[in-house]
């Protein structure tokens, strides 16, 4: 059984004429009727009853009739879909991030990602690090969207598409809270809050090597789980901590937010992918974002 024979079929239930369904499909009656024959050979009954003035669809014909309709509209609801699914515009899309992503202007990218390919469906996670690297060097998601300072994971992809600055967040009554910037010196032997190294082991790390880096070790006096918990403890007076500058409308009333005198600290911004594991939807929304990134800098 072909599907040629098949298209012929339907034609002929169509038009209920084989010299019209032959014209039809642009060839002659007699290698139609032929297939038809063949087709009744092959299924053991009779599609068709001819007479000289007509011809009408069997019993057995109608039900043939209905199921090939159902396969052949499956076939092509399988090819359209196919073809979606091998350009990317459709299917499911596992995002993992941190929460330095939600003050940042990367969330208009996505939400125009939605615009864009309105049948992705989008499951996010919101995952510290490492956890985000690991889910995603298993392929448990497709893509991550994280803050980076130092190291990275050898075995992953990383692609660099935004970048903030790190700051000092001081609570408004403390003496120095109110200069400009903040020299290294006022800060050194200062009371730290910083991220709790059995959860957020990496930005632990990140922390105390930016602090050798500076040139001290940090006095840490309180660990916390989140962003938001963090900053919570430098609102309550308790200390200072390393934030990205996207922070800086976090309680705005009783935390000010200062560079450090000749001292950049970047947070890069980043994504990261398992190139086992990238499909086309994840690539994407890599290439949106990297888009999206370059519209951003160039307007600014």
């Amino acid at each position: 059984m072909e599907l040629r024979q098949l298209q012929y079929f339907l034609k002929v239930c169509e038009t209920l004429h084989f010299s019209k369904a032959a014209e039809e499909l642009n060839i002659t009656q007699q290698p139609l009727s032929f297939q038809i024959h063949k087709l009744e050979d092959e299924l053991g009954f009779t599609l068709f009853e001819r007479t000289t003035r007509s011809v009408s669809i069997t019993p057995a014909g109608k039900e043939f009739q209905k199921n090939i309709e159902k396969a052949l509209l499956y076939m092509k609801q399988g090819a359209e879909n196919g073809k979606k699914i091998s350009e990317g515009t459709i299917g499911k899309l596992r995002i993992g991030y941190n929460s330095l992503i939600l003050s940042t202007n990367l969330i208009h990218a996505i939400n125009e990602f939605k615009e864009q390919y309105p049948e992705v469906e989008f499951e996010l996670k919101e995952l510290n690090s490492p956890s985000l690297e690991n889910e995603v060097l298993d392929g448990i998601i497709d893509i991550g969207i994280m803050g980076l300072i130092w190291e990275n994971y050898k075995e992953l992809n990383y692609l660099e598409i935004a970048e903030e600055q790190s700051c000092i967040a001081i609570p408004k009554n403390w003496e120095f809270s109110n200069d400009r910037s903040i020299e290294i010196e006022q800060i050194k032997d200062q009371s730290f809050i910083t991220y709790s190294p059995k959860t957020k082991r990496k930005s632990y790390q990140d922390f105390i090597s930016t602090c050798h880096y500076l040139g001290f070790d940090p006095k840490v006096i309180q660990t916390a789980e989140t962003d938001l918990a963090v900053l919570g403890l430098v609102s309550s007076g308790l200390g200072i901590a390393f934030v990205p500058y996207c922070y800086k409308n976090i309680y705005p009333d009783s935390i000010n937010y200062k560079p450090i005198k000749r001292h950049k600290i970047p947070i890069k911004i980043e994504l990261v992918w398992n190139e086992k594991y990238l499909h086309r939807k994840a690539q994407n929304l890599i290439d949106l974002l990297v888009k999206y990134n370059d519209k951003v800098t160039n307007h600014s």
